[in-house]
């Protein structure tokens, strides 16, 4: 297991804070919603422009699915770079070119002449998106008081809804009078972020100090530092100097990380199955593009609520508890949303409560799976986490015409949205409890 360094204890004369938190701790969370808004924005864009997108350039039915699956190929490269990346060279840097690859890439998106150059500006805007979700997430954690870590990053969670959110809002204003193209301008919007963490957000404390630790390891020839190098907070000397990868599979840790994956994997498959082709699902039960516009802002809308009240109970009863609960509540929802739609309102409603429940879990799982993972190797398990997403992504593009085709709309839908959520429950039954208020180094302890 290897040495490890005790915590020692420090006496801070008071500072002002906003909303209780330390001016650095509120300018993160802050900057992490912001953003989270914002690459979600970019992200969701196409899903709901893409029968414009296609109509305008010419595009045949299968580059949707071909340019859905590429993306996440570029997600999964960019999370696996820059998780180690981050807990290397620092959060900051790393958050900093996420919003700038998402900026770039939705600029690109606009000026799109055809499918190849569509496919390259969507993979860019992809990179950035996928990696900016976990790293800000991780700021969040390692930067907020204890006791309220879960809710504020809880609240930070609360970006992806409300980019959805956004999304349909701009969408139905903006694509009836400028077209696609004016909406992926609206995604240059981020760019502004990076001026915000470039000169006021901080690196947090944690960080600071096991890169400090980091750096005379290598000094003194590697693990033979853990004999001689004392760190402020509780870490493991020795698998500190281990690659963050193969930290996240020795024994502490595997069992962990394999469940918190699955877990991921296969309710972001569900809902990315459903989320990405609202539109064709809404026209296979007869309704219009529009209608799914409002279907989708009226999810997301309900969907940030749910966040909200899983962080908040989460910070009280345990984050691993209202994760579950949730995940079992929204496959109930997800399975009325496959077979009880007659109408466009009951559409919209039954898509709201799975949106609140099992997309709202994020707002307690999130803390949880942060929480699990120790600073040393944080970023790496965040963005190993994330990964799984993008795998689903791509697995959603490949596979969710073919299901339908298959066994129905209904069907699938009630396999992507009720069976996908309850396996996940599953898999959170294996995973430890946390309980709420710990500090970071007492929950890997």
């Amino acid at each position: 297991m290897g040495k490890i360094a005790k915590q020692e204890q420090f006496t801070y004369a008071p500072r002002k804070t906003i909303f209780g938190l330390e001016k650095n701790a509120f300018l993160v969370t802050l900057t992490s919603f912001l953003g989270w808004t914002m690459v979600n924005m970019d992200s969701s864009f196409f899903s709901n422009v893409y029968p414009l997108i296609q109509k305008d350039l010419h595009l045949a039915n299968w580059t949707v699915g071909a340019i859905t699956a590429s993306m996440a190929v570029a997600a999964c490269f960019a999370t696996l770079i820059a998780g180690p990346l981050s807990d290397y060279f620092g959060r900051k840097m790393v958050f900093q070119f996420t919003i700038l690859f998402t900026a770039v890439g939705s600029a690109l998106s606009a000026l799109s002449g055809g499918f190849a150059s569509l496919l390259i500006a969507r993979c860019l805007t992809m990179a950035g998106n996928a990696s900016e979700w976990m790293i800000g997430q991780v700021m969040v954690t390692e930067g907020t008081p204890s006791k309220s870590r879960g809710w504020w990053t809880g609240v930070a969670q609360v970006g992806f809804p409300v980019g959805w959110f956004l999304t349909a809002v701009v969408v139905a204003r903006l694509a009836p009078i400028w077209g696609w193209r004016g909406v992926f301008w609206a995604g240059l919007v981020p760019i502004f972020l990076i001026l915000v963490t470039r000169f006021f957000v901080k690196e947090s404390d944690r960080f600071e100090d096991l890169k400090q630790f980091r750096q005379q390891a290598k000094q003194t020839e590697g693990e033979k530092a853990s004999e001689i190098t004392q760190t402020a907070y509780s870490v493991n000397l020795q698998e500190a100097t281990q690659f963050t990868y193969r930290q996240l599979f020795n024994p502490d840790l595997r069992r962990t990380t394999i469940l918190l994956w699955i877990w991921q994997f296969v309710y972001n498959y569900g809902l990315f199955c459903v989320a990405y082709f609202l539109p064709s699902i809404a026209s296979a039960h007869g309704f219009t593009l529009s209608n799914s516009w409002m279907v989708s802002a009226w999810g997301t809308g309900v969907g940030a609520i749910g966040y909200l009240v899983a962080a908040f109970l989460g910070n009280i009863v345990g984050r691993r508890m209202v994760s579950l609960i949730w995940l079992f509540l929204g496959g109930v929802a997800g399975t009325f949303f496959a077979f009880g739609i007659h109408s466009i309102d009951q559409m919209a409603f039954w898509w709201a409560a799975y949106y609140f429940f099992t997309v709202g879990h994020m707002g307690a799982y999130v803390p949880y799976m942060l929480e699990s993972f120790p600073t040393r190797a944080r970023g790496t398990g965040a963005s190993f986490i994330s990964f799984s997403n993008w795998v689903a992504l791509f697995l959603a593009g490949i596979t969710s015409q073919w299901m339908v085709h298959s066994v129905g709309v209904n069907l699938a839908a009630f396999i992507w949205l009720g069976v996908a959520a309850w396996i996940a429950f599953m898999c959170g039954l294996g995973t430890p409890k946390i309980k709420p208020g710990l500090d970071l180094e007492e929950i890997i302890n």
